[in-house]
């Protein structure tokens, strides 16, 4: 019997970054919709014979008042496969109001929760279900927000702990495993909300660049992620050392040599600057505007000149350096404890 599409594409990517091997343990998230059940299912069949662990994930964002009945979905799913679960609840619509942004809320919260129970289940990966569909939807969201080559490499397949197995598989590819194998699913009436960005990419832009630019539009916005992400990377690399060469002593903070980061071309120069943000404090919040006020800050070289940063952080310019100060190096991760369980 052939092995199905699904299962062949988690197995590629498990065995890519050496995780298809005795004795690993992963955790999937588990959200009960069609993507996250697939996954799971394809996931339990790949693992089965090397004899890798899986523990499934499940956040209740309560978001919705029905919210309870998914979770009681992936309990019972969970029981039938034998599958380990792990769920939590959150406050994600007060987060969202700390925050400004349900949808970013949503998101901050549920890899907190992940990256909390892979550490307590010694997991080597998380396992996600974004598929080439979403990988489409999120290029084109940055893509009108105006990112530039970093945002629009978008999700990346590896990622630090985040893997993403179908991430070149389509959703009808999703949903025939489904189908197939007689998955039950649940379905989030949200989905269809066009209140929401990628919704209204989702139902109402994608159809019209299939139907009017390009059929194959979801293909083709994967391959520019990918070049992107390809190209970003090596530029990146120059990027470090260049910083690295920048790099001086300072009794707080970080300092680099202006002349140095001045030396270099504009496009690496700000490579060098988000660099150097992304290493003191991370780049949460940090903007397109950020970066070229810095930039504008590194050209000018005037002594005494500071500019606000997000993270409590705080640029200035002093005897020809460009000095980070501000919070410790952690100040842009989060440090939220939003589970009630």
């Amino acid at each position: 019997m052939p092995t199905p599409p699904l299962v062949s594409a988690v197995r590629r990517s498990l065995d890519s970054v050496g995780l298809l091997r005795p004795g690993v343990s992963v955790v999937v998230a588990l959200s009960g919709g069609p993507d996250s059940v697939a996954l799971t299912d394809a996931l339990l069949r790949a693992a089965r014979k090397p004899g890798i662990r899986v523990v499934a994930a499940h956040l209740d964002h309560t978001l919705r008042k029905d919210s309870r009945a998914d979770a009681q979905f992936c309990e019972e799913l969970c029981d039938r496969m034998k599958l380990p679960l792990r769920s939590g609840r959150a406050h994600t619509s007060a987060k969202a109001l700390q925050d400004g942004g349900l949808e970013e809320a949503a998101r901050l919260i549920r890899y907190s929760f992940l990256r909390r129970v892979a550490r307590e289940e010694n997991a080597s990966a998380i396992i996600l279900g974004h598929t080439l569909d979403d990988q489409a939807e999120t290029v084109l969201m940055r893509l009108v927000r105006g990112s530039g080559a970093l945002g629009l490499s978008a999700m990346k397949a590896w990622d630090g702990e985040l893997l993403r197995p179908l991430l070149e598989t389509r959703r009808s590819a999703v949903m025939a495993h489904l189908s197939a194998h007689r998955l039950p699913y649940r379905s989030d009436p949200t989905n269809a909300d066009t209140a929401f960005m990628r919704n209204r990419v989702r139902h109402e832009l994608i159809p019209l660049l299939e139907q009017r630019f390009n059929p194959n539009i979801s293909e083709a916005l994967g391959r520019t992620a990918r070049t992107l992400a390809e190209e970003h990377s090596a530029l990146r690399e120059v990027a470090a050392q260049l910083l690295d060469r920048a790099a001086a002593s300072a009794v707080s903070g970080a300092a680099f040599e202006l002349s140095v980061l001045k030396s270099a071309p504009e496009g690496l120069g700000k490579t060098a600057i988000r660099e150097a943000l992304r290493r003191f404090g991370g780049l949460r919040s940090v903007s397109f505007v950020h970066v070229e006020r810095l930039w504008g800050l590194v050209l000018q070289g005037r002594g005494g000149s500071s500019l606000p940063l997000p993270g409590g952080r705080e640029a200035s310019v002093n005897r020809g350096r460009l000095i980070l100060t501000g919070p410790d190096r952690d100040s842009g991760h989060s440090r939220e404890k939003p589970f009630l369980s």
